[in-house]
């Protein structure tokens, strides 16, 4: 071929071939949650409002969100397969497989709320025809019914990807063998009691290229995985800094993330931790929607393997440091009657969702020591404080403790007036009816501040919460 026919020839291409669209930075999709948003502010859905909001969205989308399969639970609630998009590679997005982790199952309803409002406009239009987006909002509705883990056999699906013994998980292998999906994606919710590293933040968002052997190959897949996942962490980072890790897991055949990328999926876990403050769950929701909606544009550009080399230097999740509320340095009279001494004090409480964590039916104290190792998401200063059990009944059983004391003359105008830490131990004790500051025991504090008057009461902590 000559030079001019070359050069025409690639005149022609180019003219045959759409110009790329800018992908939206994550400041914009940011902006687009709140104008898209359908999911309830509790940040999770009862399976009943979920297939009403889905099949609602389905019918205003003029046929771009699509009910594609129906599947159906242990218990018989429907199990829904959305597709939206027309393009070559199918994208699969799971979530709730464990009924209690809810948070990404809200951002998908938002997701696909907006890929309908923004489908005119350029980037969505070129990831719809690039893309066909496969997603189960909520593979568990049985669990999520109950706010369980399992589902109604009380089988984790989650492990279920060799015997198949559940019908979500039969479910899921058939549609990934039906539709093939180029990528997947394992959503999920983690303890929001985790690190990024030994000294970082509390974790928002973790992510893990989910290998598909013990020792994988590098390749393709591998890049895909690992880009799409470092990827997820850079833009999440730009709103939660210090706030991202890798998720820490071995291989584990049984498992179906594991599995998927065993079969030829290659797949990205992403797991939802905790963000403390007010509005947390509506602030990991939209985090969730950045970033499943920045991937899929990086897929749809051909992109997602670009990050890939900043894979392994993302922080790892570190448990075991986090506690919901800790007090340093009191004062503690354990309620048994022995002499006082210093220690901190760490609670946790029930959440929603605890990944595969200690599930609370209440709240509890957890340690009682040198806990310098621990991090509070909230810390009191407990150095001037004394503290011991408080007696049951909460402020009604102190003030008929406290009223006791003043009718042996121990009290007065809310002091107690004993001699010395011997009488406090004692009287501790008697009011504390056998309750005792030992970890592992759901013990209320009642909290005192030493003047020259005697213990001035300082408040409670109630059900993990410091209260006054």
């Amino acid at each position: 071929m000559t030079g001019a026919l070359l050069l025409a020839s690639l005149l022609a291409s180019a003219a045959s071939t759409p110009p790329e669209t800018a992908a939206p930075p994550p400041e914009a999709l940011r902006d687009a949650w709140a104008p898209a948003r359908v999911s309830p502010p509790s940040g999770s859905y009862v399976p009943e409002a979920l297939i009403g909001d889905l099949e609602r969205l389905a019918a205003r989308s003029g046929g771009l969100i699509r009910i594609e399969e129906k599947g159906v639970s242990a218990e018989g609630r429907p199990i829904l397969l959305l597709a939206a998009g027309s393009g070559p590679e199918k994208v699969l997005l799971w979530s709730q497989m464990h009924g209690d982790e809810p948070t990404a199952t809200c951002a998908l309803v938002d997701l696909l709320s907006h890929l309908v409002a923004a489908r005119a406009e350029p980037a969505a239009r070129q990831l719809l025809s690039r893309l066909t987006i496969l997603a189960i909002p909520m593979l568990n509705p049985d669990g999520a019914a109950r706010n369980d883990r399992r589902n109604a056999q009380g089988i984790d699906i989650n492990r279920d990807a060799l015997r198949l013994q559940t019908p979500e998980g039969r479910f899921l292998r058939e549609v990934r063998e039906r539709h093939r999906p180029v990528a997947g994606f394992n959503l999920h919710n983690q303890s929001p009691l985790v690190g990024a590293g030994e000294e970082g933040l509390q974790v928002a968002l973790a992510v893990l290229a989910v290998s598909s052997s013990e020792n994988e190959p590098d390749g393709p897949a591998v890049a895909r995985k690992k880009g799409l996942a470092a990827h997820m962490a850079r833009v999440a980072g730009v709103f939660a800094p210090g706030r991202v890790a890798r998720y820490g897991t071995d291989y584990t055949e049984r498992a179906f993330g594991d599995s998927m990328s065993r079969w030829g999926t290659p797949t990205v876990l992403v797991e939802t931790g905790g963000w403390q403050g007010p509005g947390e769950e509506e602030r990991l929701v939209r985090l969730n929607f950045v970033v499943l909606l920045s991937a899929l544009h990086a897929l749809a550009r051909g992109e997602e393997a670009l990050d890939a080399p900043s894979y392994e230097a993302l922080p790892r999740n570190v448990r075991g440091r986090f506690v919901e509320l800790l007090l340093r340095g009191a004062s503690v009279h354990g309620g048994r009657g022995l002499p006082p001494f210093t220690a901190d004090l760490a609670f946790v409480r029930p959440r929603s969702f605890a990944g595969d964590g200690l599930r609370l039916l209440s709240s509890v104290l957890a340690d009682v020591g040198d806990l310098a190792h621990m991090t509070g998401l909230e810390e009191i200063d407990a150095s001037g404080l004394v503290v011991a059990p408080a007696p049951a009944g909460g402020a009604a059983g102190w003030e008929k403790a406290l009223a006791g004391l003043a009718a042996r003359g121990l009290a007065r105008d809310g002091r107690l007036l004993l001699p010395d830490d011997a009488a406090l131990a004692r009287e501790s004790a008697a009011w504390a009816a056998g309750r005792a500051i030992v970890p592992w025991t759901e013990v209320d504090l009642v909290l005192f501040r030493r003047t020259e008057k005697g213990l001035a009461f300082d408040g409670f902590v109630k059900d993990g919460v410091r209260t006054r």
